[in-house]
């Protein structure tokens, strides 16, 4: 096998792995990504239900400090049915309108603290709704991608065995060329060449379409031709057996 003819098998092999791999690539992106955005809504969900239970429990505090306050107006009370003199009856009065005035106060904030609740509730009430949708789409996310490693799992293993052994059928130097191509095209690491017009010798690199030299097809038309790369975008050049054959000599 000539060294064309084991990249271009290499290449072949190479493009059905990094195909499959996109497969199951693809899907545990979208999973983790619903994953992430449920994590994110829980997340809320947890916020709110801690804002909920510090509202809830300055509501404890603020009925325990009004149960202070009502004993100070009861006694209040008591002390203006018994007052002896005017002077102590209004002395009395000013000390429970002071108290009925802080009472009032803190009622309006219970009242308050309490609407909070509710709206709180409110809120919680719809996260948790998005939460039961987006758990029901992270759980049809981890089937998809349990489907697809039991489709593409068994033939990934055998088509990255067979794209070892073409590996191994590839020269070093000329093998670190591929996989740099291969890394940095998206698999696409060889292009053909096309032939634009036969009479006036154009050709082209049929992935960045920039002509090439006739020399440059004359050298990969050479009998055991080394690796022949494209000079604009550097992908290993290979030719269709029809642009060859149009090519050969009658």
């Amino acid at each position: 096998m000539t060294l064309m003819e084991s990249l271009t098998k290499l290449y072949g092999i190479d493009r059905q792995v990094r195909g499959l791999r996109a497969r199951l690539d693809a899907a545990e992106r979208y999973h983790n990504a619903q994953q992430h955005q449920l994590a994110a809504v829980t997340q809320q969900h947890d916020e709110l239900q801690t804002r909920k239970r510090q509202v809830q429990a300055r509501i404890g505090n603020l009925e325990t400090e009004g149960a202070g306050l009502d004993e100070q107006l009861e006694k209040y009370r008591n002390d203006l049915n018994s007052a002896a003199t005017n002077k102590q009856y209004t002395a009395v009065l000013t000390e429970l309108n002071t108290v009925k005035d802080q009472r009032s106060k803190l009622d309006d904030s219970m009242l308050e603290m309490m609407s909070e609740v509710e709206r709180l509730d409110e809120e919680i009430t719809a996260i948790e709704a998005q939460q039961a949708e987006r758990a029901k789409i992270v759980d049809h996310a981890a089937a998809q991608l349990a489907e697809r490693r039991g489709e593409v799992g068994t033939r990934l293993a055998e088509l990255e065995a067979e794209r070892d052994d073409a590996a191994d059928d590839v020269p070093g130097p000329e093998l670190a060329v591929f996989e740099e191509m291969a890394n940095a095209h998206d698999g696409e690491a060889m292009a053909q060449v096309e032939e634009i017009d036969r009479r006036h010798r154009e050709y082209a690199c049929s992935e960045c379409n920039m002509h090439m030299p006739f020399e440059t097809v004359a050298a990969l038309m050479s009998p055991g031709c080394g690796m022949v790369r494209c000079t604009a975008c550097g992908r290993i050049l290979f030719m269709q057996e029809e642009v060859r054959g149009a090519l050969a000599p009658k």
